[in-house]
């Protein structure tokens, strides 16, 4: 078994040691992995857990509780912006609901071990009155595109409002996918801001890493999420959630990720939505591995000095295209979407927003 997963397993509760003590090399290359993968917080539970003698050198784990406690620091600060976001939502009379990020952490046994990245939140109500709304506040609102903007709400932490928690490229897929999110939404109007259940990240969290998968990466932080997800929902909800899944056409994206949730953290049967896809799955696992979180790896991702425009719609609709025969009802149509958001974005005036 390889170290990583090992670390991962031992993490997890899962495992007590490895099978054979690791090199002062190992140790880099596992901290160089746990970094690409944006584990490190979770992995150095499983640091601290390892029998004596098989812990790594000084060095390497002083730089790892470094780590960990920065990203303990983020998390704290995150939580204070959140609360403080909750305010300035509940003044603007928007209402909305966290989407990952420190949402997704209160699953794990230690939130503040989750390295978080930007704030997402999904606001409910129309695209232009929340953007008017924010901009009548004094913030400035830009990037804007069909389902999200960034509002510069704090000065070190990036906020995603999304007017839609996710999309997919097919138009029909997208239809259904926005009404499945809004049943299952949080939003409520006696709160300014909630979590989502299990049920809604269910659905959303994978739609949200199939469009990762095909555009550019998925990262095993986000397989990490999913996983707790799965632990946290109630068995009654299993099979409803399943036939959603289905009838938005993610069957062969969720028979992979159930084999990769399996492989690489020992998620038991019970927990599974579906019949493992071992194919498609162990494809997934190993893209994960070369690609890292978001695709940090992944040389087909990397632009060359002074890309055009076009250019850079052929690279990533290449990158797109890789993945056609495995799931061509979502790839086929990622060129038709790419552009008409384009177009649509130059419509409204939004390019240089």
């Amino acid at each position: 078994m390889h170290p990583f997963r090992k670390l991962i397993l031992i993490s997890l509760g899962r495992a007590d040691s490895f099978e054979k003590t690791l090199t002062p090399r190992d140790w880099l290359m596992l901290l160089k992995l746990a970094k690409v993968q944006t584990l490190i917080g979770v992995l150095y539970e499983g640091v601290k857990r390892l029998p004596e003698g098989q812990e790594p050198p000084q060095d390497t784990a002083e730089e790892w509780e470094t780590l960990t406690a920065l990203i303990a620091r983020i998390y704290r600060r995150h939580e204070r912006q959140t609360v403080e976001l909750e305010g300035i939502l509940r003044k603007l009379d928007l209402h909305g609901c966290i989407l990952k990020g420190t949402g997704l952490a209160q699953l794990y046994p230690l939130p503040e071990r989750r390295m978080c990245g930007d704030i997402d939140i999904w606001v409910k109500g129309r695209r232009s009155h929340i953007i008017r709304q924010f901009r009548a506040a004094g913030y400035k609102v830009h990037d804007i595109l069909y389902q999200e903007c960034k509002v510069d709400i704090f000065d070190d932490t990036v906020v995603e409002v999304h007017f839609r928690p996710s999309k997919t490229y097919s138009p029909f897929r997208n239809a259904r996918l926005q009404r499945i999110l809004r049943r299952l939404s949080p939003i409520r109007e006696d709160a300014a801001l909630t979590v989502p259940d299990a049920r809604f990240n269910a659905v959303f969290c994978l739609a949200h890493m199939y469009r990762h998968y095909l555009e550019g990466g998925l990262g095993m932080r986000q397989m990490m999420d999913y996983y707790y997800v799965l632990k946290d929902m109630a068995p009654e909800d299993r099979k409803p959630v399943m036939k959603m899944i289905r009838w938005l056409g993610f069957r062969r994206f969720a028979g992979a990720m159930m084999t990769s949730l399996k492989f690489n953290f020992g998620l038991e049967d019970e927990y599974l939505l579906c019949k493992p896809d071992r194919r498609l799955g162990e494809k997934l696992v190993k893209d994960t591995i070369r690609m890292g979180n978001f695709g940090v790896m992944d040389a087909r991702n990397r632009a060359k000095e002074g890309e055009s425009r076009l250019a850079r719609f052929l690279r990533k609709s290449r990158r797109v295209f890789s993945n056609a025969r495995y799931y061509p009802g979502e790839v086929l149509w990622s060129p038709f979407a790419r552009m008409s958001q384009h177009l649509w974005r130059w419509m409204m005036g939004y390019l240089h927003d």
